[in-house]
């Protein structure tokens, strides 16, 4: 009975929950792709501004490295996640020292509709993220749609010194491209006293038309089941000899 037992499991575990994949940054932008359903993310890049253009005393450096990008899932959308560890948490000086301490980074890519699938971008949500700021320290991810909208079209922060003080999620209608490009921009800032961070934020890609079809359970994983199934029958027939 037991062998019986395994099998539902086995099967649940083929057929499941649409699988998330992740790669590191540094991977993707060495020319890696992320891969959810009939969508495709690639065309990474990444540079840490200050840290490559203009060094500056008080940044937080961030390496691609640092950075894991995860896709995910549900009935209609796909999403991208980018999870930073160690997180990103500053704080600034006091007065005395003059400084203040930032950090800078942009993260762009491409996401795509692969043939043969005729489904089309309809709406682009940014938040999921975990921003944080004190006083008058800022914390923000924003991104900019290529070609469909104008600066800023997406935009999440955190900035309690001044007004509106946050905006934890931000969407955009995009309308029917089978293909988008995305410029971000993270940063923060802090002055004597703040603080700023943020540790993960997400994108999420509503889709329209028809879903891909199912993929159909693999032949390795019937095998399995009928082996196991087999080993079931095999057993019982032991014990009654």
């Amino acid at each position: 009975m037991k062998f019986f037992r395994v099998i539902p499991l086995v099967i649940a575990t083929a057929i499941g929950a649409p699988t998330a994949h992740a790669a590191t940054l540094s991977d993707l932008i060495a020319g890696g792709t992320l891969t959810q359903g009939d969508v495709v993310f690639d065309n990474f890049s990444f540079m840490d501004f200050f840290d490559s253009v203009a060094p500056f005393a008080g940044d937080r450096p961030v390496a691609a490295s640092e950075i894991e990008v995860t896709t995910g899932s549900a009935v209609g959308s796909v999403s991208l996640t980018f999870t930073i560890d160690p997180a990103i948490s500053i704080a600034g000086q006091d007065a005395a020292s003059g400084f203040r301490h930032i950090f800078e980074f942009f993260l762009d890519f491409r996401a795509s509709v692969a043939a043969p699938s005729t489904r089309v971008f309809s709406t682009v949500t940014l938040g999921g993220g975990d921003l944080f700021a004190t006083g008058g320290g800022v914390s923000e991810v924003i991104y900019d749609i290529d070609g469909v909208g104008g600066l800023n079209d997406l935009e999440i922060f955190e900035a309690p010194g001044f007004a509106p003080s946050s905006q934890s999620s931000d969407s955009f209608l995009v309308a029917g491209p089978s293909s988008l490009s995305l410029f971000g921009l993270i940063e923060g800032d802090t002055g004597s006293g703040d603080t700023a961070g943020l540790s993960t934020f997400t994108l999420t890609f509503d889709l329209e038309g028809q879903e891909p079809p199912a993929i159909p359970l693999p032949a390795s994983v019937l095998l399995l089941v009928a082996g196991l199934g087999g080993l079931g029958i095999a057993g019982r027939r032991s014990r009654r000899t």
